[in-house]
């Protein structure tokens, strides 16, 4: 069972999903940050592009969305008699904006529920999950029929197999009393009609309503709000001042342990999850298991272990797009095999889309998350800087002093560690190579070394002497 916790007071929003006592996600919401997949328009066709066969379509967002003929519900023939320039059209964004490209649309607008999803536009198409059972399929399909106009639809949602058709029914009307709320704004300008925050709205709705156990909010208002807006959970909704006090860690520390690298299995194990721009790269590390080398049998043990983690990591991260995982090398071609069950038993247990592909030629595991939003790691972390060692500083400064002609003396800052690779590297000293007159000091907030001032000795040492620094000759 799951349990919701939500932030909502604060600026940044955030949501912590917990099963059985772990956190398994993490969500947050930033002002300025919201994404437009979901939202509802009314726009403007600017083009018709038969060659295409797409429309560009003023949203109100500084650049057109694109519009294609499939997904326009009521288009059977050439575009253009479905769409004209100058024409208002209420369209809603299922891909962001990327680049110089503007969001893609669909005309198949939705509203979407804890049970059904309403679509005012469908002309007359109903989908009902496969996985509830023929006798709810058949009761569902009938009253659909009744409830149903002929220009609309709807989508029933697995989670309807677990409630009584009246709780389906009442939810589908006030989908679509709401949207007539949205249709009568069509007189407005061109904007955004719709939206539904992430947090908690759309995080609520992301689990079968069923496997949800309680809803915990810090703002009673919301908590009133969302009662209303999901009665099926009512009951289990409820306002808590101190959310945080509920959580197995403060917030601040979950994001420190987000954006770090390393993960620690209690066995000795350890991974190290690296993202680039292309991929997500995760290592299974074992070199802190000491006493004995792994058999076949025990590296599949160790490797079903990291698997474990390692999913829960990809979800609480939400890492996306191509992941390679670098598993203990194992030789037998069976235990290959079942450890790609065991992932692709452990991924079905993630609400977003992940495919197993299996090995790849160079024993490396193929995976692909659906992207849905940023990872964490890129929304909480700045990208890390390239720096060089100590050595590489040591050989640097070395080289750059003894470019240096002109000045009669020269004033350096080194960091300490610096200063203690020199002794260790350089037996003799760089000064004794360069004319200039040389004054170091350490200084251990920079990072490696900065030479601070060259000109006249006279100069450097009344500088020395009015910063009060401590200074060596010899370096």
């Amino acid at each position: 069972m799951r349990q919701l916790l939500l932030h909502t007071k604060a600026a940044e929003k955030s949501g912590v999903v917990i099963e059985n006592g772990e956190i398994l996600e993490y969500v947050i919401d930033r002002p300025g940050a919201e994404k437009l997949t979901g939202s509802i328009f009314f726009g403007k066709v600017e083009r018709v592009e038969q060659g295409l066969a797409a429309a560009f379509i003023d949203i109100g967002e500084g650049r057109s969305g694109f519009l294609r003929k499939e997904m326009i519900p009521w288009c059977e023939g050439k575009l253009s008699a479905a769409l004209n320039v100058g024409q208002r059209v209420i369209v809603q964004v299922i891909k962001d904006p990327v680049g110089s490209k503007g969001a893609q649309l669909t005309a198949d607008v939705t509203l979407p529920g804890l049970y059904t999803v309403y679509q005012p536009f469908a002309q007359g198409k109903v989908s009902i999950s496969r996985k509830l059972e023929s006798e709810k399929r058949a009761e569902v399909e009938s009253w659909l029929e009744k409830e149903l106009k002929s220009a609309e639809g709807c989508i029933i949602r697995t989670a309807a197999g677990g409630v009584d058709p009246e709780t389906i029914i009442e939810e589908l009307r006030g989908l679509r009393d709401e949207w007539k709320t949205l249709d009568e704004r069509k007189k407005n300008p061109i904007g955004r009609l719709w939206s539904e925050p992430n947090i908690p709205d759309a995080l609520i709705r992301k689990f079968p309503a069923t496997t949800i156990q309680e809803v915990l909010i810090d703002d009673a208002s919301t908590s009133k709000r969302l009662k209303e807006k999901f009665p099926s959970l009512a009951e289990r909704i409820r306002w808590e001042n101190d959310v945080e006090r509920k959580l197995p860690v403060s917030l601040s520390r979950l994001q420190e342990q987000i954006i770090t690298p390393l993960v620690e299995l209690n066995n000795g194990v350890s991974l190290v999850i690296e993202e680039t721009e292309a991929m997500t790269v995760i290592d299974v590390n074992s070199h802190k298991v000491k006493g004995r080398s792994f058999s076949n049998s025990q590296a599949l043990d160790v490797n079903i272990l990291a698997a474990k983690e390692i999913q829960k990591q990809v979800r609480l991260r939400n890492l996306s797009g191509i992941i390679l995982i670098d598993f203990i090398s194992m030789k037998n071609e069976n235990n290959e095999k079942q450890l790609i069950s065991e992932m692709r038993r452990l991924v079905k247990d993630d609400p977003t889309k992940t495919n197993v592909f299996g090995m790849t030629r160079l024993g490396l595991m193929e995976m692909t998350r659906k992207r849905e939003n940023d990872s964490l790691n890129s929304q909480l972390a700045n990208s890390r800087e390239v720096s060089f060692t100590d050595e590489t500083a040591v050989y640097r400064l070395e080289r750059e002093l003894l470019q240096k002609r002109e000045a009669e003396a020269l004033m350096i800052a080194v960091h300490p560690t610096v200063m203690d690779c020199k002794k260790r590297l350089l037996s003799e000293p760089i000064s004794s190579k360069i004319p200039q007159e040389l004054f170091v000091r350490q200084d251990a907030d920079i990072s490696g070394y900065q030479v601070e001032l060259e000109g006249s000795l006279d100069m450097i040492r009344e500088a020395v002497q009015r910063r009060g620094y401590h200074v060596d000759n010899l370096f």
